[in-house]
């Protein structure tokens, strides 16, 4: 018997193949152990814990942004007092130049930001670090272009403290959580 291309079996075939590869990806996507970033199953919860955070570096974008990563996991962060202490040492960043273009006109920059970290438990004795998180971006600045390009820099400046306080908020869930 011949089929033609579209009849009814055909296009319930098609759904129900669609549907069980829908079925596989999702399961194969859920074992793989990928999750929305702070979602991961099993994450340490720093629920009503007081984790101190002090700063070497003053009350910049950097720990405003942390304090609210800690914040959102659940702890009460302080700026003194006894308990669980992250000590944010150091913050730096620098440029090079990657690569040139022609004529002087656009060029292709590393952008490197570094936070010097470390976590103490209330007796004061470090319990993870010191440590370093670096994080790399590369980005094109034209210099026909210099307010765009400054602006560019600085908003991958934010978005890597942003990074690196989900980092660091994540390694706090990691060391102290219950």
């Amino acid at each position: 018997m011949w089929l033609s291309a579209d009849t009814p079996s055909i296009r319930a075939a098609r759904r129900v193949a669609r549907a069980l590869l829908l079925a596989v990806l999702v399961t194969a996507l859920a074992g793989c152990g990928w999750h929305l970033r702070g979602s991961a199953p099993g994450t340490a919860s720093l629920e009503g814990m007081a984790v101190v955070l002090d700063s070497r570096i003053g009350q910049g974008e950097l720990i405003r942004r942390v304090r609210e990563a800690l914040q959102a996991a659940g702890a009460e962060v302080r700026d003194s007092g006894d308990g669980p202490r992250l000590v944010v040492a150091s913050e730096s960043r620098s440029r090079q130049q990657i690569s040139f273009g022609g004529e002087g006109r656009m060029e292709e920059y590393e952008l490197r930001y570094r936070v010097r970290w470390s976590i103490e438990n209330a007796a004061g004795e470090t319990i993870a670090g010191p440590d370093t998180f670096e994080q790399l971006r590369a980005y094109r600045y034209d210099r026909s272009e210099v307010l765009g390009s400054e602006g560019r820099e600085d908003a991958l400046v934010d978005e890597l403290r942003r990074d690196v306080a989900f980092l660091l908020a994540e390694r706090v869930q990691a060391t102290l959580g219950e």
